[in-house]
């Protein structure tokens, strides 16, 4: 991933290119992907924050045909207590390729502590 834009608060920091800080606060996450499948099987995606993944909020797609595009997106809200890592994370039965990714966090009630 890379930011299009920075937080100046400090709440949403982008540490890497695959992991981005929240800190204590809520926040509207929305992202959508997209990916070719060299050969039928399945892609999902699956974000990640608290320490674990939250298949409640992913997006799993399937083609039994090889060589096709799938794609999916999804938004929620989430409410942070503790400062954690966020992350969209991927498996696949197959090859993946010419993938992209689009994501957005958006701080609804940064925490006043923080």
């Amino acid at each position: 991933m890379s930011a299009a834009a920075t937080d100046v608060t400090g709440h949403i920091v982008q540490e890497s290119t695959t992991q981005i800080f929240l800190q204590p606060g809520v926040y509207l996450i929305a992202y959508h992907f997209a990916a070719n499948l060299l050969t039928a099987g399945y892609l999902q995606i699956t974000p990640g924050y608290g320490g674990r993944g939250h298949l409640e909020y992913g997006v799993y797609n399937r083609t039994g045909i090889d060589n096709t595009s799938v794609s999916g997106s999804a938004s929620f809200i989430i409410s942070v207590e503790e400062a954690t890592r966020f992350s969209l994370n991927s498996n696949s039965s197959v090859t993946v390729r010419d993938g992209e990714a689009t994501l957005v966090i958006l701080a609804l009630q940064p925490s006043r502590e923080a």
